[in-house]
């Protein structure tokens, strides 16, 4: 489960669990891009799979059972959703909880309301139903005129007093004589209390009233009767930040009380104004009443008969998973129907991805094999749904991929697909990667033609890619035609794995998309500039487009725009150090790669720049991600502080330059100590070292004079 606190921490505190199925809180992710989905982790894939969000399996599984895809028509149109500020490296190969639901459902708040009567203002209900009271009032005719405009007013001056308890109090001068004018006064006062959160004077007053003489009061009272008693279980379960601390501090008398009577009020009233709230409200009394067995079974009977679609599809998805699914209150997520059933079965395989820095891990017992064999009679009415559980269960538990491939058979040339169907072949794609099968790229390629809805096709060339980069398959990726066609997919590879022969490629096909050789030409000439390969720099630096960026650079990312233009319009000198345009530093590195004063202005360049620290195509994905399995750039980059280390070093160095290398030696470790420069770190008595060494040996120099700390 994921949190937006949209609507304010007490929803997310209702439906907080123990975490079983959150995916991330709202910090940004970074998802790590390759088909394994066993790790509880910051996104999710369209793949159904143990570490997705719970609330996206559901979706799926749900879909599934009714013959539908994962998403129906897009809000507003369109292809893939635009994405959110924590969502923008998800490519069209990750997603989250809200992303799905914004695809297809106006669903203002994507963690849903199905608790919104507990969580509201205090007040919000009492002004809700000032109409629906003054409408009862006028259809009274046996309440006199003069008690029916003093009702009316008492009303008015209650929901003010509700807002501010400042105000006196109302109703005890409120003259009425007539039954009906006492049964609507009756009401308001235990409404006061109601909304004063007394709620036992509440639910007293409200039981008088069960048999009062107007039917709107009759009936309004014995439906309030049991939202007083679910309010009273839930008094002193929200702390002060607006969380629920879970059942174990309900009032369960109080939410047995509720529970009957909702009963009652049912049965008095089964096709009554509020009988389609009392039936939502059922479902919380069974949850706070600890019946969980009940609550499975009646969210299930919910999925079967009602919407496949829309926000209060969205809504429902996000209580059962909040109040039965994804919380530590309930002690057996299993025991509801088929499709909790797998849902849970699958969040209980977890495992932790050794590839993913965001993996939270799994469980230390997952599920045991006996169990999953147990469960068959239930899955008699969906044997595939079945295998496929089985199948995940023997590839992330088991590392069994023989047997994954027994269990799910090829399909791959259909021409659509559904949730599961879809989801079965990319997992047996990923037996066939997992076993080194020599038809796994054939097998990807078969499946891209019925890969046609939302990040289907993506997910395939991604399986695709892998394998041909493994396999040092790399040009067959951007040649002419290739069917890997996702930007993402494509420029992972180019900044992490292409050597400089493809990069230069690349960035010249004018077939290409501008970003694609933008991004690759970017990739080159950083690593050939920071690589110390100066004449392929000077080769290929015209390819620059004059109108290329300058700003992003710490925010360069695959798919996002690349900041090309620094290396033609990025600043190469301060003050009191004269240094030429970058090309003419190159053009004198190219000739003598050891010359010091060109090898300062490359550190100045840098510094100026921005590129300390910048470490995004240096630092290769893990080794079973895509982009990791092959590294085909030569060389290691040179860090900054390295070009100063040299240079004090070198007793070929002219004083000025030996006395600026000193100082911005120094100065890597300024204000805060650390190293902002790269390379080695040195210790603080080398620091000293070299300050005392600038004031001694060049005291007249401005950067001796300039410098005032060691750090």
């Amino acid at each position: 489960m994921r949190f937006r606190l949209t609507r304010g921490v007490v929803m997310a505190g209702l439906l907080a669990s123990s975490g079983a199925a959150l995916a991330c809180a709202d910090v940004g992710c970074d998802p790590t891009w390759s088909l394994f989905g066993g790790a509880q982790v910051c996104h999710n894939r369209v793949v159904i799979a143990p570490g997705n969000d719970s609330r996206v399996n559901l979706l799926a599984l749900l879909r599934d059972s009714a013959g539908l895809g994962l998403t129906g028509a897009v809000v507003g149109g369109g292809d893939y959703p635009k994405p959110e500020y924590d969502e923008e490296g998800f490519g069209h190969i990750f997603l989250d909880w809200s992303m799905v639901t914004r695809t297809w459902a106006r669903a203002p708040d994507p963690n849903g309301a199905a608790t919104a009567d507990v969580i509201s203002g205090p007040c919000d209900g009492l002004r809700a139903g000032t109409p629906d009271f003054t409408a009862a009032l006028s259809a009274n005719r046996g309440l006199p005129g003069t008690e029916r405009a003093a009702l009316t007013a008492a009303r008015e001056k209650l929901a003010a007093r509700c807002a501010d308890k400042a105000q006196p109090a109302v109703l005890p001068g409120v003259a009425v004589s007539s039954a009906a004018g006492k049964a609507f006064l009756g009401y308001l006062a235990a409404s006061d209390a109601f909304y004063d959160a007394r709620y036992g004077e509440a639910a007293s007053g409200y039981a008088k009233l069960v048999a009062a003489p107007d039917p709107w009061v009759a009936e309004t009272a014995h439906y309030m009767v049991a939202r007083a008693e679910l309010r009273a279980a839930l008094a002193h379960s929200i702390d002060e930040y607006g969380f629920f601390n879970g059942l174990k501090s309900v009032d369960k008398p109080a939410a047995l009380r509720g529970k009957a009577a909702l009963a009652d009020y049912l049965k008095a009233y089964p096709k009554g104004r509020y009988a389609a709230s009392a039936r939502g409200l059922e479902r919380r009394a069974l949850w706070l009443s600890g019946d969980f067995s009940t609550l499975g079974q009646r969210y299930e009977s919910l999925f079967a008969a009602g919407p496949k679609e829309g926000a209060p599809l969205v809504d429902l998805i996000n209580e059962a998973d909040g109040k039965y699914l994804s919380t530590g209150d309930n002690p057996n997520p299993r025991g509801g129907g088929l499709l909790l059933l797998a849902a849970a079965d699958l969040m209980a395989m977890r495992v932790g991805d050794p590839d993913d820095r965001n993996s939270s891990g799994g469980s230390d017992k997952p599920l045991d094999a006996g169990v999953l064999a147990s469960q068959q009679a239930s899955f008699l009415r969906a044997p595939e749904l079945y295998a496929f559980l089985q199948a995940n269960h023997a590839f992330y538990v088991g590392k069994d991929y023989a047997r994954v491939l027994q269990l799910i058979p090829d399909d791959a040339k259909r021409p659509s697909y559904t949730p599961l169907a879809f989801s079965r072949q990319v997992l047996r794609g990923q037996a066939l990667a997992a076993k080194g099968d020599a038809n796994e790229a054939g097998f990807w390629l078969e499946l891209l033609g019925g890969a046609k809805a939302l990040w289907q096709r993506p997910t395939v060339e991604l399986g695709l890619a892998m394998n041909w980069e493994r396999h040092g398959k790399l040009p067959q990726v951007f040649a002419t035609g290739s069917p890997i066609t996702d930007r993402m997919v494509r420029e992972i590879l180019l900044t992490h794995s292409a050597g400089p022969a493809l990069l230069r490629r690349v960035a010249i096909d004018a077939e290409r998309p501008q970003a694609e050789r933008d991004a690759a030409l970017f990739t080159l000439l950083y690593k050939q500039l920071s690589r110390g390969d100066y004449a392929g720099f000077r080769t290929n630096l015209p390819l620059v487009r004059t109108d290329a960026p300058t700003d992003g650079l710490w925010g360069f990312a695959p798919g996002s725009v690349a900041p090309l233009g620094l290396f033609i319009k990025g600043r190469t000198a301060q003050a009191g150090f004269t240094c030429p345009a970058l090309q003419g530093t190159v053009a004198t590195l190219a000739s003598d790669p050891r010359d010091i004063h060109a090898r300062l202005c490359l550190g100045e360049f840098w510094r100026l720049a921005g590129f300390d620290g910048f470490s995004v195509l240096d630092t290769p994905p893990a080794r079973g991600a895509l982009g990791g399995a092959a590294n085909d750039y030569p060389g290691k980059p040179t860090q900054r502080g390295a070009i100063y280390a040299a240079v004090i070093a070198d007793p070929r160095s002219a004083p000025d330059d030996r006395a600026y290398a000193l100082y911005r030696a120094i100065n890597c470790y300024g204000p805060s100590g650390y190293n902002s420069c790269g390379g080695e770190d040195v210790a603080i008595a080398q620091r000293k070292g070299w300050y005392d060494r600038l004031r001694r040996e060049f005291p007249k120099s401005p950067w001796a004079q300039k410098l005032k700390y060691y750090w």
